[in-house]
C-alpha cells in the first residue's frame, strides 16, 4: 500500500508533521534533544535545592496554620524538636544522665538553640516535693528522718569503708535490742540483690532510694526527658542529621546505655522526619531494580524489539531531566512532595512512548517503509496523545490553586512535564526510531482469546454495562465508609526508634504529645478556662502557669523546715573522713559481716536470711580482688552522693510566686501582652484516632480557635483531603469540557468520563472492603491513576470515532494493557516497602490500575458499541 500524497488537500495534521520532520531530519532532532537534555541535567545538578520542611507543605493562609503561628510566635513554641528520653536501672542514673546531657547539649550553641528539662532541672529539683499533697510529703520526710542514722555516716565517709561502718554500727542496735532488723529489710534485700548481681559478672546497679522511702520506684522516676531545639539544615533531606548524631555521639562517649544502666532514646518531631525519610530509603535500591526490570519486561512486551526499548527509555529520561529543570526554574527548589513528579512522568511520559511505538509497528507491516509508518502513527496517534497529554495536564494543574502546597507544586511540574512528554515523542523519539532502524523480528500479534472476549463483550452489551452500574451503585453506597487516616504516625514504621519511643511515651497520658492549646486574653480567664475543661469527660487535666505554683505551700513548707532542721548536719557533716584504703575496705566489710551474722541469729527467719546473704557478699567482696571492690564503689557511692546532694536541694525548698517562676517557663505560659496559655491533655489512648477526635470536638464545643498538635493533625489531614476533593472537582470540569470543546458531543464526552468515574468508584469501593484507609502518602498515588485512566480512555473513544471497531484485537488494546502493566509492576514494587506509607501507596497503585484495565477493557468497549455510520470518519 502506498501513503497518500502530501498535497495541499491532504496536508497532514500536527502532529504527523511534527513525526515527519524529525524522521526526514533524525539525526539533527536527536542531537538537538541530546543538547537539550545535557543542558538540563547541567542546570538541575548545578541549582538542584530539596526543602525537606514538612511544615511548609500546607499553606500558612488556612485560618487554622494562622492559629498556630499565632500560638508559636505568643510562647516561642519550636515545632522543630529533638526529645531525649533517658531510662535509667535507677532513678540516680536518670537523673545524673540527663544532667549530664543537657549540659553537653547545651556547650553547643551552634547545634541547638536551646535545651530545656521540661521535667527537672533546678525549679523542680528545689520546689518538687511542694508539688505532692500534704500527706505525701509528711510520708517522705518521716521517712527521711528513720534514714538518719544511714545518711549521717555515709555523708561523712561515702565510701564502702562508710557503708559497712554504717551498717555495723546499724546491725549492733539490732543485737542490742534497740531496733528490729525487719525494719533493715528492705535496704539489706536490695544491696544484697545488687551485689549478687555483680558478684555473678553481670553489670549491678542500686539505688539509695530505699533508704528515703517505704514504697516501690515508680516508672516515671525511673524517666528524664531531655527537650533539644536544633538548628536544622533543610537543604539536607535528613535535616537534622547532625544535631542528631552529635546527641548520640554524646551519649555514647559518657556510657550511656544498657551495660551502664542506661538508655537514651530520640523521638520528637526531627528524628521522626528524618527516621522517616531514611526508612523510604530502606530498600529503595531493591525496589528501584525491581520497578526498572518489570518496566523493561513489559516494554519487551509490548514491543518486542530492543531499539524500540531504548528509544522510549532514553526519550522519557530526557523528558524527565528537562521537567527536572522547569520545576526549579519555577519553584527553585523541590520539597518532599513535588519530587513525586518522577514517578508521575516516568509512568505517563512511558505510556505515550508505548503508544507510539506499538502504533508504529503496526503500520510497519502496511506501509513500504519505516519513515512512512513513523508518520502514519504519528498521524493516527498524534490527536488522541494531544488530547490525553492536555487533559492529563488540565488534571495536575487542577492542584495548583489548593491549599496543599507540596501536591500543588507538583501538580505543575508533573502538569507541564505532560506537554515535555508529548513534545519529546513526537519528534525526538521517531528520531530516534529513524536513527536506529527497523525493529528486528516479527511484530507481536493479538491473543486469540481477545478476539472472543471482544465477541462476548459487544454480543452481551447490556449485561456488561448492566453489571458495571451495578457495582458502581454498590461501590457509591460504600463511600461514607471510607476513611482518611489523618494520623501520620500511623504511616511511620514502628519498628523504627523514633516511632517506638513516642508510642511509649503516649502510654502515659501526662506525656501525650497530642494535646490542645487555647490562647487566653489573661491568665485568670486561663486558669478558669482549664476548671471548666477538666471537668469534660474527654480531659484528663488542663493546665496554666498557675500550675506550676504549688498549693498548700505554708503547711508543706513548715514540714519540710521542721526535716531540714533536725538533717542539717546530718547532710552536711562538719568533717568528713578521708579516702580509705583497699586495706581498710576490706577490713570494714569482714567485720560488717560478721555484725550480721550475729544480728542474724537472733531474728525471724526471712530477716535473718536477708542479712546472712549480705554477709556472703561482704565475704565474697572481702577477699575478691581490689578491682572488685573498685567496681562495687563505682556502682554504690555516685547514687548515693546524688541522692544526697537531691535531699539537700529538695529540703531547702521555698515560697514561689509567679514572680518567682523560672524565666524559661513562663516564656512558654504567658506571652508579654498578657495572654497566657492553656495546654488540654485527652483522656484515654491518644493514639486512637476516635478518641483524639472526640477530644478535639469536646475541646473545640468550648473554645472554637483552639490550636495545639491534636488540632494539626486533624486539620492538615482534613486540608489536604479537601485539596484533593478541590482539584479533583475542578479537574473533573476542566477535562470534561476540554473533552467537548474537541469532540462536540455530549455522548462521547459521557462514554470518555463514564469509566474514570466507574474506576474510581470501585477503587474506593475496595478500600472499603478491605480496610485499606486512604492516607497522606497514598493518596499522592492518585493524580498518577487520574492521569493513566484519562489517556486510556481518550485513547479508545478517539479511535472509535475514527471509525475503529473491535478495537480489543486491535494495536491499541495492546499498547493499553502493556502500559498498564509497565505502571502496575513498576510501582506496585512500592508495596515491597518497609515504609507502611509507602506499602499503602503500592497496594492503591495496584488496585486503582487492576479497575483501570477492567474499565477500558470490558466496560468502555461495552459503553461504545459499534460506531455509527456517520461517524466512520479519520480523525485527522
Amino acid at each position: 500500500m502506498d501513503p497518500p500524497a502530501e498535497t495541499p488537500s491532504t496536508r497532514l495534521p500536527i502532529a504527523a508533521r511534527l513525526v515527519a520532520f524529525s524522521a526526514d531530519h533524525a539525526g539533527v532532532v536527536a542531537a538537538v534533544g541530546f543538547a537539550l537534555a545535557v543542558a538540563a541535567m547541567i542546570f538541575t545538578v548545578t541549582h538542584f535545592s530539596l526543602n525537606s520542611d514538612t511544615d511548609q507543605l500546607i499553606s500558612w493562609k488556612l485560618p487554622w496554620r494562622q492559629r498556630e503561628a499565632t500560638f508559636n510566635r505568643l510562647f516561642h513554641i519550636e515545632g522543630d524538636q529533638i526529645v531525649a528520653v533517658i531510662d535509667g536501672a535507677t532513678p540516680e542514673l536518670a537523673e545524673e544522665a540527663a544532667a549530664a546531657l543537657t549540659a553537653r547539649l547545651q556547650s553547643r550553641p551552634d547545634l541547638f538553640r536551646f535545651v530545656d528539662r521540661p521535667d527537672g532541672g533546678p525549679y523542680f529539683a528545689r520546689e518538687g516535693l511542694l508539688f505532692q499533697d500534704v500527706a505525701q510529703v509528711r510520708d517522705q520526710m518521716d521517712q527521711l528522718v528513720k534514714a538518719q542514722p544511714f545518711l549521717g555516716p555515709l555523708a561523712a565517709d561515702p565510701s564502702l569503708r562508710g557503708l559497712a561502718g554504717t551498717l555495723s554500727t546499724v546491725v549492733q542496735g539490732v543485737s542490742a535490742g534497740q531496733v528490729a532488723l525487719t525494719d533493715l529489710n528492705r535496704p539489706i534485700t536490695g544491696l544484697a540483690g545488687t551485689l549478687d548481681t555483680l558478684r555473678s559478672g553481670r553489670p549491678a546497679f542500686f539505688s539509695w532510694r530505699a533508704l528515703i522511702s517505704d514504697k516501690p520506684v515508680d516508672r516515671r522516676e525511673l524517666r528524664r526527658i531531655v527537650v533539644a531545639s536544633p538548628i536544622l539544615d533543610f537543604k539536607n533531606l535528613l535535616s537534622g542529621q547532625k544535631p542528631t548524631a552529635f546527641i548520640r555521639h554524646a551519649a555514647r562517649a559518657a556510657h550511656f546505655d544498657p551495660a551502664h544502666g542506661v538508655r537514651v532514646r530520640l523521638t520528637g518531631p526531627v528524628p521522626l522526619q528524618d527516621e522517616e525519610f531514611a526508612t523510604l530509603a530502606d530498600r529503595a535500591g531493591l525496589i528501584g531494580s525491581l520497578a526498572g526490570a518489570a518496566i523493561l519486561i513489559m516494554l519487551w512486551m509490548a514491543v518486542r524489539s530492543p531499539r524500540l526499548i531504548a528509544a522510549i527509555v532514553t526519550t522519557t529520561l530526557i523528558g524527565l531531566v528537562c521537567a527536572a529543570a522547569v520545576g526549579l526554574l519555577i519553584f527553585h527548589r523541590f520539597n518532599v512532595i513535588s519530587v513525586a513528579f518522577i514517578p508521575l512522568f516516568v509512568g505517563l511520559g512511558i505510556d505515550f512512548g508505548i503508544q507510539m511505538s506499538v502504533r508504529f509497528r503496526a503500520e510497519l507491516e502496511a506501509w513500504l517503509t519505516l519513515r512512512d509508518a513513523l508518520v502514519a502513527a504519528g498521524r493516527g496517534m498524534g490527536r488522541s496523545l494531544t488530547l490525553a497529554a492536555t487533559a492529563i495536564a488540565t488534571g495536575f494543574l487542577a492542584f495548583a490553586p489548593t491549599a496543599y502546597v507540596g501536591v500543588s507544586q507538583l501538580g505543575v511540574i508533573a502538569g507541564l512535564g505532560m506537554f515535555i512528554a508529548l513534545g519529546l515523542n513526537l519528534t525526538v523519539l521517531p528520531a530516534l526510531i529513524r536513527l536506529l532502524g527497523a525493529p528486528s523480528g516479527a511484530p507481536p500479534h493479538e491473543a486469540a482469546f481477545l478476539e472472543r472476549l471482544d465477541g462476548v463483550i459487544l454480543g452481551h452489551r447490556r449485561l456488561v454495562v448492566g453489571t458495571a452500574v451495578a457495582a458502581a451503585l454498590v461501590c457509591a453506597a460504600s463511600l461514607p465508609w471510607v476513611r482518611f487516616d489523618f494520623d501520620t504516625l500511623h504511616m511511620k514504621s514502628a519498628k523504627v526508634e523514633s516511632v517506638a519511643t513516642l508510642l511509649d511515651l503516649m502510654s502515659d497520658p501526662d506525656q501525650s504529645p497530642n494535646t490542645v492549646e487555647i490562647i487566653a486574653p489573661s491568665l485568670a480567664a486561663a486558669d478558669a478556662l482549664a476548671r471548666r475543661l477538666e471537668r469534660l469527660p474527654e480531659v484528663s487535666q488542663a493546665r496554666t502557669l498557675s500550675s506550676f505554683i504549688p498549693t498548700d505551700q505554708a503547711e508543706k513548707l513548715a514540714i519540710i523546715r521542721d526535716a531540714a532542721t533536725l538533717l542539717d548536719l546530718t547532710l552536711d557533716p562538719l568533717v568528713t573522713e578521708p579516702p580509705p584504703s583497699d586495706a581498710e575496705n576490706v577490713a570494714a566489710l569482714r567485720k560488717t559481716a560478721a555484725d550480721l551474722r550475729a544480728a542474724a541469729a537472733n531474728s525471724t527467719r526471712i530477716s535473718a536470711q536477708a542479712a546472712l546473704r549480705l554477709a556472703g557478699d561482704f565475704d565474697w567482696l572481702a577477699d575478691a580482688p581490689p578491682a572488685a571492690r573498685v567496681l562495687a564503689t563505682q556502682m554504690l557511692m555516685p547514687p548515693l552522693e546524688t541522692v544526697l546532694a537531691q535531699t539537700r536541694t529538695a529540703l531547702s525548698a521555698q515560697p514561689v510566686t509567679l514572680a518567682d517562676l523560672p524565666p524559661e517557663i513562663t516564656r512558654d505560659w504567658l506571652a508579654p501582652d498578657g495572654r497566657a496559655r492553656a495546654s488540654v491533655v485527652p483522656r484515654g489512648d491518644a493514639n486512637n484516632t476516635a478518641v483524639l477526635d472526640r477530644f478535639i470536638d469536646a475541646v473545640q464545643r468550648v473554645v472554637p480557635d483552639a490550636t495545639g498538635p491534636a488540632v494539626e493533625v486533624r486539620e492538615g489531614g482534613r486540608a489536604v483531603a479537601a485539596a484533593f476533593a478541590e482539584a479533583g472537582a475542578l479537574s473533573f470540569v476542566a477535562i470534561t469540557l476540554l473533552l467537548y470543546g474537541v469532540l462536540r458531543r455530549v455522548r462521547d464526552v459521557a462514554i470518555t468520563m463514564a469509566p474514570i468515574v466507574l474506576t474510581g468508584l470501585l477503587t474506593l469501593g475496595t478500600c472499603v472492603a478491605i480496610g485499606q484507609p486512604l492516607n497522606f502518602a497514598n493518596i499522592i498515588a492518585l493524580p498518577l491513576l487520574f492521569g493513566i485512566g484519562v489517556a486510556f480512555h481518550i485513547y479508545f473513544v478517539m479511535a472509535w470515532r475514527g471509525g475503529g471497531t473491535h478495537l480489543l484485537q486491535s494495536s491499541l488494546t495492546r499498547a493499553v494493557f502493556f502500559s498498564a502493566l509497565a505502571t502496575a509492576t513498576g510501582f506496585g514494587s512500592l508495596w515491597a516497602s518497609r515504609h507502611p506509607g509507602t506499602a499503602s501507596m503500592g497496594k492503591l497503585l495496584m488496585i486503582s490500575l487492576v479497575w483501570t484495565l477492567v474499565s477500558a477493557l470490558l466496560f468502555q468497549p461495552a459503553l461504545m458499541g459499534p460506531p455509527p455510520k456517520d461517524r466512520a470518519r479519520a480523525e485527522t
